[in-house]
């Protein structure tokens, strides 16, 4: 069973993608609203920093690229090009079950659109507790089952069945066994940029226009509205080391 779920992981996120890291991070409206994402949950950040499945590199690029921060990913070619777009940084390929790094190496571990892909989350919970060192803090963003778009997006992608599983709840539970939880937050009631300036699924050219982009932006601010927080798009867990 392992076995056949990190050969699906393989399989679905082995290669790297700078066509996504790209429309990410320069892509109009996609790139902002990723950027405001990555500050209100990760900011301000510590001395020393491990994003954990960094994949190509974003967030920490969303971040400023912090000297001296590390990313760990499981797939060796997405290392290597976040190598590439962020020399100032340090990449390293390991499974974050097993991290090569010594106890309370870090004191800010960053987690986004991680633990969804998870077999054993409480084992990764541990080996985060092991190298965060006392008083540090950890953020995990993930997306919320609850929200009509991120739902969709888990049955109609086997790879990303896991966030089905994904709540606040499930989150905090799983947190709070190793760590002190300091804060919950929700945010992007209803993130349609990401399907109207898909590459695939819609037309990214289409935030050049002025009318569809405020047009896209109200409808957003619309939904937030209409939903209820809890089913608000992604979940940011803060917790802390004692």
């Amino acid at each position: 069973m392992a076995h056949a779920h990190a050969a699906a992981l393989e399989a679905a996120f082995g290669e790297a993608e700078p066509d996504h890291f790209a429309w990410q991070t320069r892509a109009r409206v996609v790139a902002e609203q990723e950027r405001e994402l990555c500050e209100r949950a990760f900011s301000p950040l510590g001395q020393r920093v491990l994003d954990l499945g960094c994949g190509e590199g974003a967030t920490l690029f969303h971040l400023g690229g912090p000297a001296g921060a590390v990313g760990v990913d499981l797939f060796p070619k997405k290392i290597a090009f976040a190598a590439q777009v962020l020399p100032q940084c340090r990449f390293l390929a390991a499974s974050v079950y097993e991290l090569p790094f010594a106890r309370g190496e870090f004191d800010h571990l960053l987690v986004r659109d991680l633990i969804h892909h998870l077999q054993e989350p409480e084992r990764f919970v541990d080996e985060c507790a092991r190298v965060l060192a006392p008083g540090g803090r950890v953020d995990v963003l993930e997306p919320c089952r609850y929200n009509p778009l991120i739902a969709l997006h888990a049955v109609l992608n086997e790879a990303e069945r896991g966030e089905l599983r994904s709540t606040p709840h499930f989150l905090r539970t799983l947190l709070a066994r190793r760590f002190a939880l300091r804060l919950t937050q929700r945010y992007q009631p209803l993130p349609l940029h990401r399907l109207v300036f898909h590459p695939r699924l819609g037309r990214p050219a289409w935030a050049e226009s002025r009318w569809v982009r405020r047009s896209v932006l109200a409808l957003e601010r619309g939904a937030g509205h209409l939903l209820p927080r809890l089913a608000w798009a992604y979940v940011h867990v803060r917790a802390e080391a004692t």
